[in-house]
Order: structure tokens, then sequence, then C-alpha cells
């Protein structure tokens, strides 16, 4: 399938710069917008995507959805958007109406449930009072907070006087609504691995060939490539049959990953759905490691199931970051022949160098893959080397421990 005449507009809110790239690379044009309205506006969101390869970077979505052939929505936050579009018959793929089994955490613990996954004990509460009295009472339990991640991030406390800063400090962010937000607090489970399942979920179908891959937060990721149903494990494949029916209902024909908890029971305990692209490096894999990206991408789009095109088993995506893109503009070079195994996040091409755009310390990732991991990890690792920024890190040695992880998930029925 050709997509040498076809046009995609790419709804974002500016960590899928790499994802529209990707399209561009095939597509007669690629426009890109994301989200920039404020009423006291900084050049920053506004520039996100500008001067990258191929793509139009544009003010306003509205005047280009009746002139394009796929609308593609990368991240959560758009499900009305997303189903008014479905509605119209417009060609959109996006996450839409099953976006809520992330942003609303403790509905996501319910279909689970209801679909027959193991739940680990889950508790909502309303306000930083009730949050306090259950720290002190409940010990060893992640603090959840929906949808406003901005917020708080995740958090683990071990007892009252752990977790007491941390309410302090979302109490002065919160003001007046200390008492009215939202709490999930979910029971921390002993053991075992964190997997997840990254996967294309067309309504209730799992689109084959999928992943697993094991993670650590700012370092990088480690995936495996399964053919079909004979080669996936048993509890990557019961987990997603946990939000089959979600995905059914809402007829979702998108991208999504499912982290689950894996023990000596092996029972996969679901930690978090992401139902979007899973940023930063499992997204940045799929726009190489998917030698037909927009042939897929198109498909969902336009309701026809497009399977991936994938000739490698192993991926890897290590991650770059730098304190100093926090509040400042950083330059990233590297050689120009490796820039399709450079993924940016918030970033900008202008006069032929790149720049992470200022607002977080995750710049992107670079990826490498290989038919064995240790091929995976050595091409990865020669590349890191020839990637530099201000402060930036490229954390090889921690992503290289995560192998030690694959290893142990063995004994669980993960085979990798």
């Amino acid at each position: 399938m050709s997509m040498a005449n076809k046009r995609f507009l790419v709804v974002d809110l500016g960590l899928f710069t790499e994802n529209a790239v990707r399209l561009a690379r095939d597509a007669a044009e690629v426009f890109y917008y994301t989200i920039h309205e404020d009423p006291f506006p900084e050049p920053f969101q506004a520039k996100i995507g500008e001067g990258l390869e191929g793509i139009e970077r544009v003010w306003h979505w509205g005047q280009y959805i009746d002139k394009v052939d796929g609308i593609f929505i990368p991240d959560t936050m758009f499900a009305d958007f997303t189903e008014w579009l479905k509605s119209h018959d417009y060609p959109v793929a996006g996450a839409g109406a099953s976006e809520k089994l992330e942003l609303d955490r403790y509905f996501g613990r319910k279909v689970q449930g209801k679909n027959g996954l193991p739940v680990q004990d889950t508790n909502k509460v309303k306000g930083v009072t009730a949050l306090r009295k259950f720290t002190e009472e409940n010990s060893d339990y992640y603090v959840k907070i929906d949808a406003f991640r901005g917020l708080e991030e995740t958090f683990c406390y071990k007892d009252v006087k752990d977790a007491e800063q941390t309410i302090d400090t979302i109490a002065s962010k919160l003001g007046p609504y200390k008492e009215e937000t939202v709490f999930i607090l979910e029971e921390k489970l002993d053991g075992g691995v964190e997997p997840g399942i990254d996967f294309i979920t067309f309504d209730d179908e799992l689109v084959y060939p999928t992943m697993i891959g094991y993670e650590s937060k700012s370092v990088g990721i480690i995936e495996r490539v399964y053919k079909d149903e004979s080669e996936l494990p048993d509890a990557a494949q019961w987990a997603y049959e946990g939000f089959a029916p979600e995905f059914k209902k809402n007829k979702t024909r998108f991208f999504a990953s499912l982290e689950f908890l894996i023990g000596k029971d092996k029972l996969p305990y679901v930690i978090d759905p992401t139902v979007r692209l899973a940023a930063p490096g499992v997204a940045a894999i799929q726009t190489e490691l998917f030698e037909n990206y927009s042939e897929v991408v198109y498909g969902l789009c336009r309701g026809e199931m497009v399977k991936p095109i994938i000739k490698h088993k192993y991926a890897v995506a290590a991650a770059m970051e730098s304190s100093a893109a926090e509040k400042n503009w950083v330059n990233i070079s590297f050689p120009k022949e490796m820039r399709q195994w450079v993924k940016f996040r918030m970033a900008v091409k202008h006069k032929n160098d790149y720049y992470a755009v200022p607002g977080m310390d995750s710049l992107g990732t670079i990826i490498a893959f290989g038919n064995t991991i240790d091929e995976a990890l050595k091409t990865v690792k020669e590349r890191s080397e020839q990637v530099e920024g201000k402060r930036l890190s490229v954390s090889i040695l921690d992503l290289e421990k995560v192998v030690d992880k694959i290893e142990e998930g063995r004994k669980y029925g993960i085979d990798f």
C-alpha cells in the first residue's frame, strides 16, 4: 500500500513528534498540531515539532480535518474529540473512550475484576485528610492520582511518616481543593517481575506480531517480538483478555500497553494500563521496528487491520536524560546518518541543529534492534556514545541490568 499520496493530521500534546516524522517519511504531507493555547503563552509549546523532517507545524487543527486521509491522536486527553470524529465518519485513530481505563484508575481495576483478572487490594479515598488517615492505618501502599499526573507522580510509602512530606506537598498544591481530590491506594505486591505487553488492539482482537518489554524508568526498555499466539506467554494473553471486552465495547482500534506484576503464582496483576502510545521507549521503537508503520497507522484510521511487518526479534530503547532541559533549550548533536535511530520527544530543528524544548528532563531515546539481546544492546551502546548534549546522560550500564529481570521472568513463565 503506497502512502505517497496520503495526508495525515497528528493532534498531540507534544510528546510524539517522532511518530509524525515517521509518517512524513512515507506520506505526501503531515500536519502536526499541539495544544499551545494559554492566557499568557510562552514560545515553547507552540514550537514543538517545528523544523522536524517532513512535518508542517500548524497553529489550528480545524482547517485540516477535512483535508487529510488520516487523523492520528497518539496521546490521552482527547477522548471526546476522538469519539466525535468517529461519530462523524472522520478517518481517526486514537484511544477514544478507552482512555478511561488509564485515567480513571479505580474504574480500570473494576474492569479487571469483572473480566476475571486478579486484582490487588485497591481503595479510593477523597481528600488529604482521608489520605492521611489511610496511611496511618495501612502501610506499603502506592498512592496514585487520576489524570493529573503533573500534580504528583505515583509514590509508594512504607508508613505514615514516610508519606507525610509528600502529602503535605500535594495539599499545598491543591489549596482549596485538597479535600475534594480523589486518591487511589493500591497494595504493594512483593516479589516477582514487572513486564508489559505492548500491542495494537483491533476491537477485542490482539494484533500480531506483538511485543513484551521490561522497562526501567529513566533508563530504557528491552522488547521482544512475539509472532503469534502460540509464542505469547499465557500471562500476557490473560492480561490482554481482561481488557478486551472494554476495547470491543468502545470499538478501540489503537496502540496500548499493559504493565503487570507476576510472581511465583504466575498470576498477572495489571499495575498500569496505558491506552495510548507508550512513551518514551515503546513508541519510538515501533516507528522503525514496524517496517510498514505508516500503513499500520493509516489502516487504524480507516478501520482496517494492517498487521505490522517486523524482521527483528529484539529491540532496545535507551533513555536520553538531561536536568538542564527542565528550564533551558538543550542542543543535541550526533552524526547525521544516525538520525533514524535518535528519537526525540519535545523537540525542534532550527538551522540544522536539534533542540529539546524546555519543560522536561526526558529528551527521548536512542533505539537499536537485533536478533539477540546482546546484539541490540551492543548497537545501542555504540550509538549512544555518538550523541552529545548539555548534561545529557544515557544509562547503558543500568539498561544492561534489565537483563537480570528478563532472566528472573523466565522463572515465572515469561519466555523472552
